[in-house]
């Protein structure tokens, strides 16, 4: 009798535990695209895009409140932008945009019973081809999180459908450009810094679970950049890791055209200089594919086929 009460105790502890599992879902489904300001947002954008052979996500273009153009990196698009009559002080990466799992308003819900400040869902319309005026978009962003001098935010698109085949369409056409001049298969990592890790762990856990989070601090989607956590005086986004088929070949490109930095240990990186102080550093897929946490695989989900 003893041991069938035992059991069942377990039985239940098994079930609440599966309950709590369930209760727990997944708010950032990825990171859509980030993105970096600067007063040369058009220069480094065509540099960007001429010198490394990138497929434009969008032209660059004037909306009104800021100008800016992105370009694809095999899983995620980087926005280069700069606001109107807000001149930045320095270039730097500035913001991420995650793809919500669910939409906005959902999302703000769940933000606000994790206790995680954040705006108003902003709805954004756009009128189609039909010249019918839909709603395209919504934006939330969050507030009073580390770090707090950079913008992470959700961006909801209405149609992912297209969205996705859209973002197919561009990495069929950067896989016909053979990934582009360094060989780019995607963005393995997105680095941010904080002064306080301890406290940024704690909330960026509470944003992302149940994703999971290595031993190293990085937090791993089950497809593109994984955002790492790293303790830094500046606080803010660091900087970029790429993906790239071949690190000699991407070496040798740099090279040849003397825009290659110091190298580290299996990495290189793009010369600050010739991008005006951003930090890019590239690493080999082969490096990426080495699993990450013993559960997880590489956590890559980085589409090679072309």
């Amino acid at each position: 009798m003893k041991r069938a009460l035992m059991l069942s105790a377990a039985m239940m502890l098994c079930l609440g535990a599966f309950a709590l599992q369930e209760e727990i879902k997944p708010l950032a489904a990825k990171v859509d695209h980030f993105y970096a300001v600067s007063e040369k947002a058009q220069s480094l954008f065509t540099f960007f895009r001429d010198t490394f052979q990138l497929p434009e996500a969008w032209p660059f273009r004037d909306v009104g409140t800021h100008v800016s153009g992105g370009l694809w990196l095999g899983n995620a698009t980087l926005e280069f932008l700069s606001h109107q009559g807000n001149k930045p002080a320095r270039t730097e990466f500035r913001g991420i945009a995650f793809e919500p799992a669910g939409d906005a308003g959902e999302t703000a819900a769940v933000l606000t019973k994790r206790g995680l400040p954040h705006t108003e869902v902003e709805n954004r319309m756009r009128q189609g081809a039909d010249g019918q005026t839909r709603l395209a978009l919504s934006l939330l962003d969050l507030k009073d999180f580390p770090p707090t001098e950079a913008n992470l935010f959700f961006v909801d698109y209405k149609f992912r459908k297209s969205v996705a085949a859209k973002h197919k369409a561009i990495d069929d056409e950067f896989a016909a450009r053979n990934r582009g001049a360094l060989g780019i298969v995607g963005v393995a990592e997105i680095t941010v810094g904080v002064r306080d890790l301890e406290e940024a762990r704690s909330r960026w856990s509470a944003l992302l679970a149940p994703l999971p989070r290595t031993s190293e601090d990085a937090f791993v989607f089950s497809t593109g950049p994984r955002i790492r956590l790293v303790r830094a005086e500046s606080s803010g986004i660091q900087g970029i890791v790429l993906s790239v088929r071949s690190l000699r070949a991407a070496e040798k490109f740099l090279k040849d055209r003397e825009i290659l930095a110091g190298d580290a240990a299996n990495r290189i990186s793009i010369s600050p200089a010739a991008i005006d102080g951003l930090s890019i550093q590239l690493v080999s897929v082969t490096e990426t594919q080495k699993p990450i946490h013993p559960l997880l695989g590489t956590g890559r989900g980085i589409d090679q086929s072309g």
